[in-house]
């Protein structure tokens, strides 16, 4: 074992925090609560996680239980729902993985149909899975000219409810990872017509509704239940998300007993102090927080006018809803694929973006963002740029025909997930996947959207997007070597 890999992760953590790599990813704290909140302390990370043991404690006398909360923490989520304007919360220290499965659970019977994004969270899956639910899919279009999938529409969830009278719930996603949002009101007094809840996996969006600049949060616009990662894109700590309930048409002791089965039993209360200490944060200081946000992002989308080949996408210059805080950098008129500026980001400006998709990087910017962070981004996509211009002959990358790079191709659903993964299964060559039954997922990770699902019949427009990505370098879960597993 070399000396790099033998070093503690605490000494890992610590060289990161002093080098010059910045974090354009979640979580949402940037690494700077001590600039946020108090100011640097100086310790280092052994130190640090040495005085967050000091926090750590189980569920003593006078500190309450998160699994029937009527004391102290029932008062901090009290007081997050209050934020929200919610009528109760939960709080979620296994990130909004288990705010979703609880959400589903609650809201569907063992058994039953759930109106569901195809774009969905590999967590909703799971649900699906464990539930033993029927999905009905609704496929987001293609949003023209960057290629990423679009929100579902009020029209297709008009549609599925009236062919799929026997449904029990309707789950859409708002924002999407990459910041494209919905029309949660108009989608929202759809499902509510036909009777039924209205599940929004907002985890990308905990933000929404703090400031004029963002759009309005689900749990405003008519969402049952709203399922938000504070850690995404808040001043708060990884695994931390809220779950945010109103109406009645979801059963609370439902939510409460289902929440309890999907969290662990001894909750960290390091992370729900965090949590209570983050919506004081917000309450406190939040318009300030966010008004400095904007200042620094109207600099840089300033300073990244001049850009010729590369080109930013973010709120406002787009025709459709999009979320502030997030910035795609398309490479589509260059030589670069995404996965290839990523790595020029990372390796020569040693900024450490979000993801990577086909032909954009995707960076997540917070109110946690300092201005120096934005500064050093615009320049170094002003370089980058540059570099681009500078080379002769530099020919966009190839992606093939368009009409086939859908983000997720409509497949047919053989039978259900639970069958697909709990039945016999053999590793399949690559090429000769086409027409058999997925036993697996397939995702690029991030953002854990499937590209297969187990259950669907693996066609070929889906085998070439997965060619696709692979030979950009992206990272694809689920493949092992060059076999997909598959359903005898």
């Amino acid at each position: 074992m070399n000396e790099e890999n033998s070093r503690l992760l605490a000494d890992r953590l610590e060289a990161l925090a002093k080098s010059d790599a910045y974090p354009y990813h979640m979580p949402g704290h940037k690494r700077r609560l001590g600039d946020v909140m108090k100011g640097q302390s100086g310790m280092s990370a052994v130190e640090i996680l040495t005085a967050a043991a000091t926090l750590d404690i189980t569920e003593i006398d006078d500190f309450d239980n998160l699994h029937d909360p009527e004391g102290i923490l029932r008062e901090a989520m009290d007081r997050a729902a209050q934020l929200y304007g919610a009528q109760d919360a939960y709080f979620l220290i296994n990130g909004s993985t288990s705010g979703l499965l609880t959400a589903i659970s609650a809201a569907v019977p063992e058994g039953g149909k759930l109106i569901m994004a195809r774009s969905c969270h590999r967590a909703v899956y799971h649900a699906v899975y464990l539930r033993k639910i029927e999905p009905v899919y609704l496929y987001p279009h293609t949003v023209p000219d960057i290629l990423t999938a679009d929100v579902v529409t009020p029209k297709q969830v008009e549609a599925a409810l009236r062919d799929n009278p026997d449904a029990k719930a309707v789950l859409v996603v708002s924002p999407t990872y990459d910041g494209i949002t919905a029309d949660i009101g108009a989608i929202a007094e759809v499902a509510h017509r036909y009777g039924l809840p209205l599940i929004v996996d907002g985890a990308h969006g905990a933000h929404y509704g703090f400031h004029p600049g963002f759009p309005q949060s689900p749990v405003k616009l008519g969402a049952d239940l709203t399922v938000v990662s504070l850690h995404k894109t808040m001043p708060c700590m990884t695994q931390t998300a809220l779950l945010l309930a109103n109406g009645n048409l979801v059963d609370r002791e439902k939510i409460r007993f289902f929440e309890s089965v999907y969290q662990t039993s001894s909750p960290s209360y390091f992370f729900m102090a965090g949590m209570d200490a983050c919506m004081a944060l917000v309450s406190e200081k939040g318009s300030l927080l966010w008004d400095n946000f904007f200042r620094d992002r109207e600099e840089f989308l300033k300073r990244t006018q001049s850009l010729k080949r590369l080109r930013v996408i973010s709120a406002g210059s787009v025709s459709f809803l999009m979320d502030p805080g997030k910035i795609l950098i398309d490479t589509s008129k260059t030589d670069l694929t995404g996965k290839a500026l990523y790595d020029i980001l990372l390796l020569k400006y040693h900024l450490q973006m979000e993801m990577a998709s086909q032909h954009y990087v995707t960076a997540i910017m917070t109110c946690c963002d300092s201005q120096e962070g934005w500064q050093r981004l615009a320049e170094a996509l002003l370089g980058a740029d540059e570099a681009v211009r500078e080379r002769k002959n530099a020919r966009a990358p190839q992606f093939g025909d368009k009409k086939v790079m859908r983000p997720y191709p409509e497949m047919e659903v053989a039978c259900q997930i639970s069958r697909a993964l709990d039945g016999p299964w053999q590793d399949a060559a690559f090429e000769a996947a086409r027409g058999r039954v997925s036993a697996a997922f397939v995702n690029l990770y991030p953002p854990g959207i499937p590209l297969l699902v187990p259950g669907e019949r693996i066609s070929q427009e889906a085998l070439e997007l997965i060619a696709a990505y692979r030979q950009q370098g992206l990272q694809i879960q689920g493949l092992k070597e060059d076999k997909i597993r598959v359903l005898l």
